[in-house]
C-alpha cells in the first residue's frame, strides 16, 4: 500500500482537485478551485488546499481559508459569505460495504485533522457539505460540533403538487396579476434587489457591490449558474433569485425582492418556474438552503422539500477563547451565512 502524505496543492494542481471535487459525495461547486480562488481574492484571505495523496492519487482534501486579524490570532475558517460549504472532500470507493467505506475515510479524515492540528492555529471553523455526515473523526479529536439545516427538494414527479394550499394561492395571485418570469442575468438588478432586501431588515449588505458582481460575473463566465428574474404587467422587476449548480444539485445561492411587491406572489412563482426549467435541465435535485433561518424556512418549507441536517466542527485554543472575551466583535471574523437572504 501507497504511503500517504498530506500536502499544499500547488497552482498547477487544481485541474486535479477539481476533479475530486467533481467525483466526491462531498464536493460541490462551493469546493470548485475557481469558486475558492475567487472568494479568497475578494475577502482578502490566504486560500490553501490540503490534498490527501495516496503515491501519485488525491484521495481526498480540505480548503481553508486562513487569515491572522490584528496580528494576534492565526484563524482558519471554510466558509465566507459567498461560500456556504467547504471541508473534507474524499474520493469514493464503488460497491464498498459500510465498514471498508468508514475505514476509507477514517484513513483520509484522520491524517488531515493532524496536520491542521499541527499548524497550531488559535480558531478553526469547517462547515461541511450535507454530503459530509459523518464528524465523528473530529469530535473524537476534542472539536466542537455544529449542526446546520437545509431544505432539498427533488426535481421528480409532478412539481405542481409540492407547493402547499398557501404557496399554491400565491402563485394564482401572481398568474392573475399578469406577473411572469424570465431568464435575465443583471448584476446591477441584482444589486439593487439586494440594497432593498436588506434595507427592509434595517441592515446595508454584509459585501460591497463589487464583491458581489464579481461573483456573478464568474457564475456567466463558468456557467455554473442562471438569473432569473419576476417582472409585472408594467415590466417592473419584483424579484430576482440566482442559483448555482455541480453535477450533482441545484443550489438556491441568492435572492431578493422589492418592497411594493412581495404581495404579488411573484416570489412562489419565481422559484416554482425556476424549479420547472431545472427539471428540464435534467438537475436531480435543488438545494434551497434557508434552513437556519425561522422566517426564510416557514416560506420555503411550503414547497414541500425534504429537511437536511448538514454539520460543522470548531476548534477554539486558549489565546482565542481570551482574546473572544476581551473583544466580542471578533465574531465577526468568521461569521457568514454563505447565501444572501431573501
Amino acid at each position: 500500500m501507497d504511503e500517504l502524505v498530506i500536502r499544499e496543492l500547488g497552482r498547477d494542481e487544481l485541474h486535479t482537485w477539481d476533479a475530486l471535487v467533481d467525483r466526491s459525495a462531498e464536493g460541490t461547486v462551493f469546493h470548485s478551485s475557481h469558486w475558492l480562488l475567487t472568494n479568497a481574492s475578494l475577502l482578502n484571505k490566504n486560500l490553501i488546499i490540503l490534498g490527501c495523496y495516496e503515491g501519485e492519487e488525491l484521495i481526498g482534501g480540505c480548503p481553508l481559508f486562513l487569515l491572522n486579524p490584528y496580528g494576534l490570532l492565526r484563524v482558519a475558517s471554510s466558509k465566507g459569505i459567498s461560500v456556504p460549504y467547504g471541508g473534507v472532500v474524499i474520493a469514493e470507493i464503488e460497491n464498498a460495504k459500510q465498514r471498508k467505506r468508514e475505514l476509507h475515510r477514517n484513513k483520509v479524515i484522520v491524517p488531515i485533522i493532524e496536520q491542521i492540528e499541527r499548524r497550531r492555529l488559535d480558531y478553526l471553523n469547517l462547515v461541511h457539505s450535507p454530503g459530509f455526515q459523518d464528524i465523528r473523526a473530529f469530535t473524537l479529536k476534542g472539536w466542537n460540533p455544529k449542526v446546520y439545516y437545509t431544505y432539498m427538494l427533488p426535481l421528480d414527479g409532478d412539481l405542481s403538487k409540492n407547493p402547499s394550499k398557501d404557496i399554491q394561492q400565491k402563485i394564482r395571485k401572481a398568474r392573475k396579476l399578469d406577473i411572469h418570469s424570465t431568464r435575465q442575468f443583471d448584476p446591477e438588478i441584482m444589486w439593487d434587489l439586494t440594497v432593498q432586501t436588506y434595507a427592509k431588515q434595517g441592515r446595508n449588505p454584509p459585501f460591497s457591490e463589487g464583491h458581489l458582481k464579481s461573483l456573478l460575473n464568474l457564475i456567466k463566465e463558468k456557467g455554473i449558474g442562471e438569473m432569473w428574474v419576476a417582472k409585472t404587467s408594467s415590466g417592473e422587476i419584483a424579484a430576482a433569485e440566482v442559483f448555482v449548480w455541480d453535477a450533482k444539485m441545484a443550489h438556491g445561492w441568492t435572492a431578493a425582492s422589492a418592497q411594493e411587491h412581495l404581495s404579488t406572489g411573484a416570489v412562489p412563482l419565481l422559484l416554482q418556474e425556476i424549479f420547472l426549467e431545472l427539471k428540464e435541465q435534467n438537475h436531480p435535485l435543488v438545494n434551497l438552503m434557508s434552513g437556519n433561518t425561522t422566517q426564510l424556512s416557514s416560506f420555503i418549507s411550503g414547497f414541500n422539500p425534504h429537511l437536511v441536517p448538514y454539520y460543522g466542527v470548531e476548534y477554539a485554543g486558549l489565546k482565542y477563547n481570551i482574546a473572544w472575551r476581551l473583544k466580542s466583535g471578533l465574531t465577526a471574523i468568521t461569521s457568514g451565512s454563505g447565501t444572501i437572504p431573501r
